[in-house]
């Protein structure tokens, strides 16, 4: 049985701690579900997937003060 190329085996695994807690009392599903995204977040980052995304689309200025829109009940008062 050959393994996987693109899965580290269990004698790749690093010898000191990858992150800590500093912090609070996770429990163990909680540092499972840490330990997840920091993995899905390094093999975005070593795979350059996240350099093709599109930027977010530039949030509307009409609610924000300074810009002149009056709500529609602004005569009200």
């Amino acid at each position: 049985m050959s393994a996987d190329p693109g899965v580290p085996s269990p004698s790749d695994a690093p010898r000191e701690a990858v992150f800590r807690v500093v912090r609070g009392n996770p429990d163990p599903a909680e540092l499972a579900a840490l330990a997840c995204v920091l993995t899905v977040l390094r093999a975005r980052a070593e795979s350059g997937a996240g350099e093709a995304a599109e930027p977010a689309a530039a949030r509307a200025n009409w609610d924000r003060a300074g810009h002149g829109y009056r709500g529609p009940l602004a005569w009200v008062g």
